[in-house]
């Protein structure tokens, strides 16, 4: 019971170091413990791994937007095309949007307890008919994307075949874990080295009272019901 309690607050500890830190997500986190599991298997059973997993993920999901709000801030010229929390911090409100993503974030965890069940029991009798029509469903998703590129569309798909080309090439070097270098510059570089080039002026942020921070009925329902159907979606296929 102690090792359970004790991965608990561990994974607590990491969600919030992953989730405050630009660069360290859990993928990376997740990398380093299965490098080190036979380790860990040795002295606890892979459900102490397990929990510590899934505290650290839910920790994370409520935390990380907060520097990808503030630190990954572009002008005024690009904030239109992007995330809803950098356009709300421009405008002073980025308190505002913190709140309401751990609104979200609150939301998603009812939402995944409910699902989860659901999902243990189809996806081994959907797996094998997923996979064999997986490439057909990501070339969809992407010329969905691309379609509705239309300013630069080019550059999309430029950056689509540079991005494929990446993987290709990390996946067949002989470094034992490619991807902990790779998600930590893609993660946290790009962003950083965005800001830092745009040199944004944030203005001074209004903190609100929560109470007066309210969200319409018929808004958050529209959002609770997109989520539904987009976050199976981008959960459990591969690429999305």
């Amino acid at each position: 019971m102690i090792y359970l309690i004790l991965a608990l607050i561990l994974g607590i500890i990491a969600g919030t170091i992953t989730g405050l830190i630009p660069g360290i997500h859990i993928n990376l986190v997740a990398v380093l413990l299965l490098s080190f599991s036979a380790f860990f298997l040795s002295y606890v059973s892979p459900l102490v791994l397990v929990i510590f997993i899934a505290s650290m993920a839910i920790c994370h999901s409520f935390l990380d937007f907060i520097p990808s709000i503030f630190l990954g801030a572009p002008d005024e010229d690009t904030v239109l095309s992007i995330l809803p929390g950098h356009e709300m911090l421009i405008k002073g409100k980025a308190y505002e949007a913190i709140i309401l993503t751990l609104y979200g974030s609150l939301a998603a965890i009812i939402l995944t307890l409910f699902l989860t069940p659901i999902f243990i029991y189809l996806l081994p009798i959907i797996y094998d008919d997923i996979t064999n029509i997986m490439p057909f469903i990501l070339i969809l998703a992407s010329g969905f994307l691309f379609y509705f590129e239309k300013r630069l569309r080019i550059w999309a798909i430029i950056i689509f075949m540079l991005a494929g080309l990446l993987g290709i090439a990390s996946l067949n070097l002989s470094i034992k874990e490619p991807l902990l270098p790779l998600l930590t510059g893609l993660f946290g570089a790009s962003s950083l080295t965005t800001s830092i080039m745009k040199k944004q002026k944030i203005p001074k942020q209004k903190i609100i009272k929560l109470k007066k921070i309210k969200i319409k009925k018929k808004s958050l329902a529209r959002a609770l019901f997109a989520s539904l159907i987009a976050s199976p979606l981008v959960s459990f296929l591969p690429g999305l």
